[in-house]
């Protein structure tokens, strides 16, 4: 179809070929959205029989977020403040939590620096420096 409307000039294209091109879209969209739906009830199988030759899915449920929110956020703070004024490379804490380091440096650029008490030294390591709650405070005073 490409072919079809590059070789002609607009001016060129009669009502039927017109037409055809309009049906023919038509049927390439609910064809998508067929094989959109096939995809979807693919990801719902059990398990089995996904291993070897089976049906193998990626990614994620469209519509959803990840399926543990906040799964990388803990990671990634308790990896930190477990390194204490040290700090770590998004490369140190990607082997550390076998994590691609993209994916790191996405959540640096986007979750990271919502973070309070999350800072970047200028050697490029990141330091997470916990600050105790006022609640724990009130409550070691009460329990004093």
């Amino acid at each position: 179809m490409r072919v079809l409307l590059s070789c002609m000039k607009l001016t060129q294209i009669t009502s039927a070929q017109l037409n055809e091109i309009a049906r023919l879209v038509q049927e390439k969209e609910s064809l998508l959205e067929r094989v959109s739906e096939i995809n979807e009830r693919l990801q719902y199988l059990p398990a089995e029989g996904r291993g070897r030759g089976g049906l193998m899915t990626r990614g994620r449920i469209p519509g959803r977020a990840g399926r543990y929110p906040g799964k990388l956020k803990t990671a990634v703070l308790e990896a930190l403040a477990a390194a204490g004024s040290e700090g770590l490379t998004v490369k140190e804490l990607s082997a550390k939590l076998a994590v691609k380091a993209n994916n790191l440096y996405s959540w640096f650029y986007t979750t990271g620096k919502k973070v309070e008490h999350l800072e970047k030294r200028v050697d490029g390591k990141y330091i997470y420096t916990p600050v105790e709650t006022e609640k724990a405070d009130q409550h070691a005073i009460s329990g004093a």
